[in-house]
């Protein structure tokens, strides 16, 4: 009996119009939207406006530096006052002003300096661009120590042994594979609208019960809990399928790196398990269509919100971090993200599974609690 409420749970939803824009084609949308605006942020550039007044060979080594640097674009600006009013109004972040006569008060040894005007509000465009010129300032005070030393000090080994650095850096980079904006997009969204499932579980519980589908079951020989499960285990394949389909559509669009499958497959049983089984809860309470709808959207977005589906967690202020703890879709992206990012096996995250699974369970009693409440209120 259970396979034949699978059946027919399957039919009724293949034939709703809406069924698999709602599964697929908005997450979709979603992502390739989302994966258009922050797909390059990686690749982010800082403009750098200047004005050189000196002209000399000194200012031109000072610009052909900005100029080779990664991630820094020059643009020339042709008067000062009218560039420190386009930071002003906002239109750009940072001048640069070199003085006339640069040239020739860095080789008399006179006080020299370079003008920098910033836009204060937004410092993390700022921040790049300060240090960078604070660094060619450094290399440039290396070379008057340097020519001082050849002055005065004759013995070559002697002047190596006093520019050399007190230390070095032995910069080694790591980088996990596919650690781009993609591997947060595609997983957020995701885990994200495995939500609104539940939407389409209520609608199908409240039309059982309103067009006497729940009083003819009734008259059968079956067990009332053989048509729960047979609608959870409906929901709970479409869901399975929704999240393989879309890390699948980010894996060959996007070539999202998935990490270990096995992991993904656990992760995503778990997070299929705790959507269904909210839903059960929420469709057996549900009054209205209208109530399942606003609960379900309350749920997805604000769960998506707090859980750092949307923007990475640490980009978000300390309490939300903490909030985030006690939303399900926080475990279900931290568990896509270690296994994606961080090389993770189902051991590794195995925390993120139990609070999933243990959301599960909660949904799950609440169902069991109400589900008589339910079929008292079955119309004939």
């Amino acid at each position: 009996m259970i396979w034949n409420i699978i059946k027919m749970e399957f039919k009724k939803q293949l034939k709703d119009k809406s069924f698999f824009f709602w599964l697929l084609g908005m997450p979709v949308l979603f992502i390739v939207l989302f994966s258009f605006i922050f797909g390059n942020i990686d690749s982010i550039t800082f403009n750098v406006h200047y004005v050189d007044e000196d002209r000399t060979e000194m200012s031109e080594q000072f610009l052909t530096i900005i100029d080779e640097a990664e991630v820094f674009e020059l643009h020339e600006e042709t008067n000062v006052e009218q560039a420190i009013e386009e930071i002003r109004s906002g239109n750009i972040t940072t001048l640069v002003y070199i003085p006339e006569g640069f040239q020739e008060r860095m080789y008399a040894g006179e006080t020299n300096f370079i003008e920098f005007h910033y836009d204060s509000l937004k410092q993390d465009s700022v921040n790049p661009v300060h240090n960078l010129v604070e660094n060619i300032s450094y290399s440039f005070q290396q070379q008057k120590i340097e020519q001082v030393l050849v002055d005065h000090v004759e013995n070559g080994m002697q002047r190596a042994a006093l520019l050399e650095q007190p230390f070095s850096i032995n910069a080694q980079e790591q980088q996990s594979d596919g650690v781009n904006a993609i591997t947060q997009i595609v997983p957020g969204y995701a885990v994200m609208f495995s939500f609104f499932i539940i939407i389409s579980m209520v609608n199908s519980f409240l039309k059982d019960k309103d067009h006497g589908m729940l009083a003819r079951l009734a008259t059968t020989p079956m067990n009332k809990y053989e048509y729960l499960l047979g609608k959870w285990f409906t929901f709970i394949i479409i869901v399975f399928i929704q999240i393989w389909a879309l890390l699948g559509f980010g894996y060959f669009v996007y070539d999202l790196y998935l990490g270990d499958l096995l992991a993904i497959a656990a992760l995503s049983f778990a997070l299929t398990l705790t959507t269904t089984g909210i839903g059960l809860a929420i469709s057996l309470i549900s009054s209205t269509e209208n109530f399942g709808i606003i609960f379900t959207q309350v749920l997805a977005l604000g769960g998506a919100m707090l859980g750092g589906l949307w923007v990475p967690l640490e980009l978000m202020p300390d309490f939300m971090q903490t909030m985030a703890l006690f939303v399900p879709q926080y475990w279900a992206q931290s568990g896509f993200q270690d296994i994606m990012l961080r090389e993770a096996g189902v051991a590794d995250i195995y925390v993120s599974i139990l609070v999933l699974l243990g959301v599960a369970v909660i949904g799950l009693l609440f169902a069991g609690k109400y589900y008589n409440r339910f079929l008292k209120g079955a119309k004939s």
